[in-house]
């Protein structure tokens, strides 16, 4: 290790004239330079817009170092490591009671109603960097929630070619995926051995059918079509609450409201608890126009969202 010394350094300074000093000072210039230009373009890319701001106090910073010293710059880095850690290890925190916050009018919950689905309308994106909506398009893909694959169709008439080329190529990966479902649960019926497993088949293929309606894959005429395959093929199912709920989901989408309301009350008598089809309830009422007994699906049977206050609001009002 090269040790330095203060007299050594002053020595050197006398025993040298000016000439020379300029021209090790410009030769270390030039190499910090060639160094730095190099170095520089390396850097992440959220640097590179100030990548000649850098490059400057680099260059300067190092030709500055042969006048401070090393022990100077020591000193330095060791204020800065104590002035940094003293930050880190005493953080300042603020204490806060949620429970002074949080009351019985407000309460506090996880959603019950998907309320944050990522929702894409093809009119509003047209601002919207293609790149950021092939994003937009995978999340949307991969969530699990209803007329997911209807909203990426939406995209089919997108201006990008790129876009377009994607959301094509996602709605065909899904429906070959359910069609794969249904071929795979046909053959199992074919194969079955016994009336448990021909049932569980059975309601396997309803609800593989109902995955088409569901995610709209199917359009509006495809849709009466699956609708009254589920029906076919539920009718196999006996005593089955999934198979009554799927039938009253059915008959719900059907707008046939009496018929989905015998079909869930059902399920709850096969097994169901209660709290899983206020929801179901509440959007009959809705569509006979019942709107003075929404609420009463609403404030029993579980908690609602602080968002969805008004909503619970206006129905109780009704």
């Amino acid at each position: 290790m090269i040790n330095f010394n203060i007299n050594d350094v002053l020595r050197f300074l006398q025993e040298t004239n000016s000439s020379k000093l300029l021209l090790f000072i410009a030769a270390m210039l030039l190499f910090w330079m060639f160094v730095f230009s190099i170095l520089i373009p390396l850097l992440p890319k959220k640097y590179q817009v100030y990548k000649k701001e850098i490059f400057i106090f680099m260059v300067i910073m190092n030709i500055g170092l042969l006048f401070m010293g090393i022990l100077l710059t020591l000193i330095m880095l060791l204020f800065g490591l104590a002035w940094a850690t003293n930050r880190v290890s005493r953080p300042r925190y603020e204490v806060l009671n949620i429970e002074e916050y949080v009351v019985d009018e407000f309460p506090m919950i996880t959603s019950h109603f998907s309320e944050g689905v990522l929702a894409i309308e093809s009119h509003h994106n047209r601002t919207i960097a293609t790149d950021e909506k092939i994003k937009a398009l995978r999340i949307l893909y991969e969530s699990n929630v209803q007329n997911n694959i209807g909203k990426i169709k939406l995209f089919l008439s997108d201006s990008s070619d790129e876009t377009r080329l994607y959301a094509f190529s996602l709605i065909s990966s899904f429906e070959k995926k359910l069609n794969d479902e249904v071929k795979n649960f046909h053959k199992k019926i074919e194969s079955a051995k016994n009336k448990h497993d021909l049932e569980m088949f059975h309601l396997r293929l309803a609800q593989s059918y109902w995955q088409f309606i569901f995610h709209g894959v199917a359009n509006e005429q495809l849709a009466r079509f699956y609708t009254t395959k589920i029906e076919q093929t539920l009718s196999h199912v006996e005593h089955s609450a999934k198979a009554s709920m799927l039938l009253g989901k059915i008959h719900l989408f059907n707008k046939e409201y009496e018929k989905a309301e015998d079909a869930f009350l059902k399920s709850v008598e096969q097994g169901t608890p209660k709290k899983y089809i206020d929801t179901y309830l509440a959007e009959i009422c809705y569509g006979q126009k019942a709107y003075n007994q929404i609420a009463q699906f609403m404030e029993k049977e579980f908690v609602i969202d602080l968002r969805l206050k008004p909503l619970y609001q206006t129905w109780r009002s009704a």
